[in-house]
């Protein structure tokens, strides 16, 4: 399995949107410019937020992007499924058939097919229940406790659209 780049920055995003101060709207270029990566991708990227109502896009001179519902009500699962679709990663592309039902063999085509069958069965299995012990424990997970890991009242709430950290 692959995740793009997309779900961490997302990630940042959200905790850089549930950081800020006075909860008030972030523009994309300020996101961008901080997360170091282009506007445009970024604007993607958000705009699967905005469509999954995790984020939402306010339309004004003061307007941006802010966080549509409370941070204990997004799952790592809401994100993952925003930014990489709702659909299985699991994919048999049915190589083995393709490979073994075309040797010549002394086995009935039949037993080979029921072989194979058995076989791709028991490995999709395997793979499809890993994939939602994946997912149940991404739902389990919330941006909230992310942000338990840092102590807000001491960290303060930051201004991300005045201050620009930099990093020694």
């Amino acid at each position: 399995m692959k995740m793009s780049n997309a779900v961490e920055q997302s990630l940042v995003v959200l905790v850089m949107l549930a950081l800020q101060k006075d909860e008030l709207p972030v523009k994309s270029y300020l996101l961008s410019d901080r997360l170091e990566v282009s506007e445009s991708y970024l604007k993607k990227t958000m705009r699967k937020l905005v469509v999954a109502g995790i984020v939402q896009a306010i339309a004004s001179k003061e307007g941006g992007f802010k966080l549509a519902r409370p941070v204990s009500q997004i799952t790592l699962l809401d994100v993952y499924q925003a930014i990489e679709g709702m659909g299985s990663f699991i994919h048999s592309t049915q190589l083995a058939d393709r490979i073994f039902l075309n040797q010549e063999s002394n086995k009935r085509i039949e037993d080979v097919q029921q072989a194979l069958a058995v076989a791709t069965n028991d490995v999709l299995t395997v793979f499809n229940e890993a994939e939602q012990d994946f997912k149940n424990r991404l739902e389990n997970y919330t941006i909230a406790k992310l942000l338990q890991h840092i102590n807000v009242d001491a960290f303060g709430k930051i201004d991300w659209r005045q201050v620009h950290l930099t990093v020694d």
